[in-house]
């Protein structure tokens, strides 16, 4: 001890990590707004009917705007005052799905949602929490439950991610899975080989982002969209190659294009007999991608013979499979290499933008019930 006290580099080494100590526990401690209130409006999923066959079903889902008591984070979770939650066709889904009983175990009252923002304004004990405090964050998670006033979420990605605090909080509601999906398209056709691929969506919310990605990425995309009107929005966001499917000889122009760009995979979300179109039409040896099912749930009318003598394939894309293949390390680069292409692009103008309608908590239900096929996406706000 004598020796420690009489040596000034030892000294000032203990003091320095002794200081570090004391930094990460008062750091690490749990953490709150203040005047958090004590209850919360969440939009709770009752009763669902045992079976669903059309968008329609939805008006017989039993929902309410109940209230509950406010969550608490644990340790390495923090508490987050959401702003806004967006509804995607994946929480649609998941509506879908718990009429069946599925995922196994389902249980409700449920608060459904997959992806939001909003404002850090408590957390856990932890020093991942505790850097995220006061900060604007993104949520996202297969069970998030984002249609409700605070959630709860893991302090790291993907359950929470720090947004662009320069940009309003509310354009981060669809940050995750359509921003990433482009990414993650863009990245299996490269993957590929192939320098154009088809697009059986091209005028949705994320077909207008990989149209404006595209040309960033080293890719061609063949869009194609039902009507005329369609098809002009497109051009006027850069797209060059665009197949209405309205015209009769749609299918005589996809192919040709096929053939003058070299198409070898086709992004289908679409299913139906959609995906069997596009598997005849493409060449040999090619890729059709399912990562939606808007005709419904099952493909139809595949041609076997051309998949066996054609080696043509059909996959699956799935946004969590794109990127957790490969192991954590592998997983994390992806999220932090995606997330440098698209948090600066989240706000005006930027090629990730995203198209909203706002409404009430109060009003989605209604809202979402009214209209399956809207231009823009529906935004729950939670300041209106």
């Amino acid at each position: 001890m004598e020796a420690i006290l009489q040596s000034p580099a030892l000294l000032a080494t203990l003091a320095i990590g002794l200081a570090s100590i004391i930094y990460y526990l008062a750091k690490s401690r749990p953490q709150n707004a203040k005047q958090l209130p004590a209850k919360m409006k969440r939009l709770a999923v009752l009763e669902v009917p045992k079976d669903f066959t059309e968008f329609s079903d939805f008006k017989n889902f039993k929902v309410e705007v109940e209230e509950v008591s406010v969550p608490v984070p644990g340790p390495g979770e923090v508490l987050v005052k959401m702003v806004a939650a967006a509804v995607n066709p994946s929480d649609e889904g998941d509506l879908k799905l718990a009429c069946k009983g599925r995922p196994e175990g389902v249980k409700l009252p449920r608060v459904f949602g997959r992806e939001g923002s909003g404002v850090v304004v408590g957390t856990g004990s932890g020093i991942l929490a505790a850097r995220l405090m006061g900060k604007k964050v993104g949520v996202c998670g297969m069970d998030a439950g984002t249609w409700q006033e605070y959630v709860v979420m893991p302090a790291k990605p993907p359950g929470t991610c720090s947004l662009d605090q320069n940009v309003p909080v509310e354009t981060g509601a669809s940050f995750f899975v359509n921003p990433l999906t482009a990414v993650g398209l863009c990245d299996v056709a490269k993957r590929k080989g192939s320098p154009a691929f088809i697009h059986t969506v091209g005028n949705s919310q994320l077909g207008q982002m990989m149209v404006k990605l595209a040309r960033s990425q080293g890719v061609t995309i063949v869009n194609m969209v039902r009507r005329e009107e369609a098809a002009e929005l497109l051009k006027s966001l850069g797209a060059e190659h665009v197949v209405v499917t309205s015209r009769e000889d749609w299918q005589e122009e996809l192919k040709e294009k096929i053939t003058k760009l070299k198409v070898s995979v086709a992004f289908d979300a679409i299913g139906g007999d959609m995906t069997a179109t596009m598997m005849r039409l493409m060449p040999e040896g090619s890729t059709s991608v399912v990562y939606g099912g808007l005709a419904g749930g099952l493909m139809n009318n595949i041609p076997v013979v051309e998949m066996i003598y054609g080696e043509k394939k059909v996959e699956a894309f799935f946004l969590r499979t794109w990127l957790t293949e490969g192991g954590m390390l592998r997983t994390l680069l992806r999220i932090r290499s995606s997330f440098a292409l698209t948090m600066p692009a989240l706000g005006a103008g930027g090629w990730a933008e995203s198209q909203f309608e706002d409404c009430r908590l109060e009003d989605m239900w209604q809202m979402m019930c009214r209209s399956p096929s809207r231009t823009k996406k529906l935004r729950i706000r939670m300041d209106m």
